[in-house]
């Protein structure tokens, strides 16, 4: 048994966790080397489309993540911290009266246009080598030249990405934490602060970017009304780029191994303590995040469960009430035991990235294989899950290969963590063990990082990694024979 880290008295503390199709607050105790998971408070994100494009609706997300804190607070068992995650990109533009409007999607087309605006004055071949950041439409550098091109940012005071948002309207400073600047495209290496010669090149306004601060900062206490009266809570900053979080909580024993974080996005990588910026990896689409103290997250971004989202919305399977959830779950039943269509997709296809019409995207690249579209639906979502396998297969191999990481295991974390499909499909494709959960990896990085924060958990990765072992039941896949 590996020593546990020394712990304090026991840590309470919630996880706001925010993603691209639903959000959860999530509690958890941190006592004696263990995290516990009390409860875990689930709502819905959904995106509207205004007369200005596809938006948030970042003020609801406030009131549901207030509303699953309030739940979640136990008489006799507040809240010693509260930390913020969310996908990364996306932003709100705070104006003197607060909020400027709803917050624009990632996935909104007006990036298309920005896109080679910026790519004229700092060329992403260029921008890759100094700072391993590949140049995706859905950064926030080109998200925040869109804004500026529409005059928008005329009257803004700060940009705060999206989980720094949420964390200072519950009581946080104006802050950005490291971990999600890093991938915003307007970072120095590592994300360690902004880079004002990329912000001044495209005459973005300097004002707008707050102070850059590292996971385990103190910025503030929860405002008064959030919880219940005499609450002392501080806002803790965690990794709050949402992958940064669940990497966190990877259960892994050694260093040789590759993480594959699938929510509405599916992320696979290695853990590597440097930028690498070499043409291959750029040409294979890999980009450099930065994680927890100092390590980098060498990885491929890719559409992930949202494929398999949208075709729900698309059969008005979407629905949050008990009915939409149970046959949704009997859909996902059925597809373990559909036949397999026999030729896959590439979910790596850009085409997969937009939202509507899905099922006829699928089709097409289907045709394109050399395949035929099954008309049963079981059968279509088994074709989706088993095709991200193969994806991340080959992205597993590729990492390995361009960052020379051994890797002998796969590590599943994430809501695709419970799809026995997919975790057989890496495991067959790759030749590799894959070792899937926690679930709620995310939530659980999060709480980690305020317990060592706050002195509830000591030691550095590794450690914290040892306290999600010993708190998790893993399952694992070894490939097919045969």
């Amino acid at each position: 048994m590996p020593e546990q880290p020394l712990c304090s008295a026991t840590f309470r503390a919630a996880a706001v966790d925010l993603g691209g199709a639903s959000g959860r607050v999530v509690s958890a105790t941190v006592d004696g080397g263990m995290l516990q998971i009390d409860g875990v408070h689930r709502f819905r994100n959904r995106a509207f489309t205004d007369e200005l494009g596809l938006r948030w609706d970042a003020q609801r997300l406030h009131r549901d993540a207030v509303a699953g804190l309030r739940a979640l607070r136990r008489d006799g068992a507040a809240f010693a911290s509260v930390g913020v995650d969310a996908w990364s990109g996306d932003y709100g533009l705070l104006a003197y009266d607060g909020l400027l409007d709803a917050p624009f999607h990632q996935r909104d087309s007006r990036t298309d246009r920005s896109f080679p605006l910026v790519d004229a004055v700092l060329p992403a071949e260029d921008a890759f080598r100094e700072t391993g950041v590949t140049a995706l439409p859905i950064m926030t550098i080109y998200q925040l030249m869109a804004d500026r091109d529409a005059g928008r940012l005329d009257t803004v005071q700060r940009m705060l990405l999206m989980p720094d948002l949420l964390a200072h309207w519950l009581g946080a400073a104006e802050v950005a934490e490291a971990t999600n600047v890093s991938s915003t495209g307007l970072a120095l290496p590592y994300g360690a602060a902004w880079d004002p010669s990329r912000i001044d090149a495209l005459g973005l306004p300097t004002r707008i970017f707050p102070e850059v601060v590292m996971p385990g900062t103190v910025t503030g206490r929860a405002r008064e009304g959030i919880l219940a009266p005499g609450d002392i809570t501080d806002i803790t900053t965690v990794a709050s780029h949402d992958t940064a979080s669940a990497v966190i909580a990877v259960p892994a024993l050694d260093e040789n191994f590759a993480f594959v974080s699938c929510g509405t996005w599916i992320l696979t990588g290695v853990e590597v303590d440097r930028i690498i910026t070499t043409d291959r990896a750029r040409e294979a689409g890999f980009t450099n995040e930065l994680g927890l103290d100092g390590t980098v997250r060498f990885l491929r971004i890719a559409a992930g469960l949202w494929i398999v989202n949208e075709c729900m919305r698309e059969w008005g399977l979407d629905g949050w009430g008990a009915r939409s959830t149970a046959a949704r779950r009997e859909l996902l039943e059925r597809a373990h035991v559909a036949p397999s269509v026999g030729v896959l997709v590439d979910t790596g296809d850009p085409r997969l990235l937009r939202p509507g019409q899905m099922t006829a995207r699928l089709a097409e690249l289907l045709v394109e294989s050399g395949g035929r579209m099954p008309t049963d639906r079981a059968a279509i979502v088994r074709l989706v899950l088993e095709s991200l396998g193969a994806f991340v297969a080959r992205q597993v191999e590729e990492a390995a290969s361009l960052s020379g990481v051994e890797v002998r295991v796969v590590h599943l974390v994430g809501g695709g963590s419970e799809s026995p499909i997919l975790a057989q499909a890496v495991a067959d494709l790759s030749g590799r063990t894959v070792m899937a959960g926690p679930s709620e990896a995310t939530s659980m990085g999060n709480i980690l990082v305020q317990a060592r924060a706050h002195g509830a958990a000591r030691g550095g990765l590794g450690d914290l990694r040892r306290i999600v072992r010993a708190s998790t039941e893993l399952r694992r896949y070894e490939p097919s024979r045969g």
